[in-house]
């Protein structure tokens, strides 16, 4: 685990997780109750456990302050709420006109009934966990080695590869599921980025990138998670107007950044202690 901490974590996860996911769904759990499952005893207890190996008592109580990182600025919270969807309305509102602003202002109490619950259920149960394994771990360790932007890129396959599972077995065709999980392969390069760089600047907070997280599954994610932008922006709309806005946003963030996406290399994980005990210096990358 001390030479290869990202290999260690992925064997775990996918060794952990893909039974609990499997599980989960064959004695007829709900999937949100199934991907809870899998993402806790999968992804969150593998960053720990390798956390533990690789960066003792130090390196665990850091993950788990970055976990629950609250006090960032309020312009943070804003953008990992509100932002995508909020860009979907207004960009969705210059093709069928001024409806889905009009949808809104009708339906506004909607926002505090079915899109705040729905956030705040998903951010307990699923991302925060999520989150803490692939921000917080794998793509916090592999930009202090190889810069954001290829962390961001890396992890993108990892993330796709632990939901292959769920995406069989939900799909009615073997196709159509390999064309889900080619289009996720794309999508999940653009969110792995803004999710980088919305860590980096809210000073590494898992809890901030988790918001996003849920905030992006608001517009792009199963029936139950969509409700709210849907009672606004009928059709499949929203699903493409939401992703071309992700994929516009995330790449102007890496050009106007230079692909730093907000990195600091001061701002890096405790020493790990190396194979051979001795405590590894953080890459000055």
């Amino acid at each position: 685990m001390a030479s290869h901490p990202i290999v260690s974590f992925l064997l775990m996860a996918y060794g952990l997780g893909w039974p609990t996911l499997l599980a989960g769904y064959y004695f007829g759990l709900s999937l949100r109750l199934a991907s809870s499952l899998g993402v806790i005893f999968g992804l969150a207890l593998s960053a720990f456990l390798v956390t533990a190996a690789t960066g003792g008592k130090r390196g665990v109580r850091d993950l788990l302050r970055r976990c629950f990182r609250w006090r960032v600025g309020l312009h943070w919270y804003s953008l990992a709420l509100l932002g995508l969807p909020v860009g979907t309305l207004l960009v969705a509102s210059v093709f069928p006109g001024l409806a889905p602003i009009q949808a809104l202002a009708q339906k506004w109490p909607l926002f505090f009934t079915m899109y705040l619950p729905e956030v705040l259920m998903a951010l307990v149960l699923i991302q925060v966990w999520e989150e803490t394994a692939w921000t917080g771990f794998m793509q916090d360790t592999l930009q202090g080695r190889h810069g954001p932007l290829l962390a961001s890129i890396l992890t993108a396959p990892a993330f796709v590869l632990f939901h292959l599972p769920l995406v069989l077995l939900e799909a009615s065709q073997m196709t159509l599921a390999l064309v889900q999980v080619a289009v996720q392969a794309v999508v999940v390069i653009f969110l792995r980025v803004m999710i980088m760089w919305l860590y980096n600047g809210a000073g590494r907070s898992v809890l901030i990138v988790a918001l996003f997280h849920v905030s992006f599954n608001t517009v792009t994610g199963s029936q139950e998670a969509t409700r709210f932008i849907r009672e606004l922006i009928a059709g499949p709309v929203a699903l493409l107007i939401s992703l071309a806005v992700l994929a516009v946003v995330a790449a102007l963030v890496a050009v106007f950044t230079r692909g730093r996406l907000g990195y600091k290399p001061g701002r890096t994980a405790p020493r790990r202690a190396g194979a051979g005990g001795a405590a590894a210096q953080p890459s000055e990358r």
